[in-house]
């Protein structure tokens, strides 16, 4: 039977502990996992920019690049040097903040709902597992700081919004997705606790090795520093506003190193290329 590597998709509410959680699979996994940041239309190469700034034009960009991954990832799993890929939000993400706001411009939710159902979903690897992490709209705040570092970020602020997202991701969100997905509640919850369930859900998969790196990791720093490397090109691709902060040290990758961020990552090849991060377009395999 032709190797296909598991996909796991991470998703839920702002401040429910994805990018934790992220940071410290990544650090643990190394070259054994290819990940994708979180969408970001401003970073992102070879799709088509948002056909107007508004939420409407900036969700269907969301969802072409969710149909590409899609398609991208039946090749990356096929890739013996791969056990897993990881994926920071996907169609969920999109299908929520659809359902949840109340700007007058945005995608409708069935429009949003119906190209997922008649486009993603039959494109979508047999092996997708799906991760929600859940966090009450207090938490989120609380977490979070309670008021937006940046203007754009003040809707993910709003108490309505992350209450009708919390309703989303309990309610609707698991019948969007191909197989149950698991739902952690991580209010109260320490990263550890969270971290052996996903663990869990690895290794129902057959992923026991996986599963025993991941709760034997070392947590990550909270606030990692931007690696001097990578200060040039975060600063020329935008900087704060387009990558938002690192939350994992530059780590080894596949002969090269590698930092995310919130927002996106960069990638520096053994020659001292630097680039953004993206596997749709420029998979990085394993070393020779």
């Amino acid at each position: 039977m032709a190797h296909q590597a598991p996909v796991l998709v991470l998703d839920g509410p702002p401040g429910a502990g994805k990018t934790s959680l992220l940071a410290r699979m990544v650090c643990a996994l190394g070259d054994d996992a290819i990940w994708f940041t979180e969408p970001n239309a401003r970073l992102v190469s070879g799709l088509a920019a948002p056909v107007h700034p508004s939420p409407a034009g900036h969700t269907l960009w969301f969802l072409r690049h969710e149909l590409d991954k899609a398609r991208a990832m039946r090749h990356l799993a096929a890739d013996p040097a791969t056990s897993l890929l990881i994926s920071d939000r996907n169609h969920l993400g999109a299908l929520a903040y659809c359902y949840a706001t109340r700007a007058e411009d945005s995608l409708p939710y069935r429009t949003a709902r119906d190209f997922y159902a008649r486009r993603i979903a039959p494109e979508l690897p047999e092996t997708v597992l799906t991760a929600i992490l859940l966090v009450s709209p207090d938490q989120s705040l609380s977490r979070r700081g309670k008021v937006a570092e940046l203007p754009r970020w003040k809707q993910w602020f709003d108490e309505g919004l992350l209450e009708r997202l919390h309703t989303f991701y309990t309610d609707i969100a698991p019948t969007l997705c191909p197989t149950p997905p698991v739902i952690i509640d991580t209010d109260g919850s320490r990263r550890e606790a969270v971290l052996a369930q996903v663990a869990g859900v690895l290794a129902d998969a057959g992923l026991d090795f996986t599963a025993r790196r991941l709760t034997s990791a070392a947590a990550t720093p909270a606030r990692p520093t931007l690696d001097e490397r990578f200060a040039d090109a975060y600063t020329q691709l935008g900087g704060l506003e387009a990558f938002g902060h690192p939350f994992t040290p530059a780590i080894a990758h596949r002969g090269g190193t590698v930092q995310l961020c919130q927002l996106g990552a960069l990638y520096r090849d053994p020659t001292g290329h630097t680039q953004l991060w993206n596997p749709l377009a420029d998979p990085v395999r394993r070393a020779a």
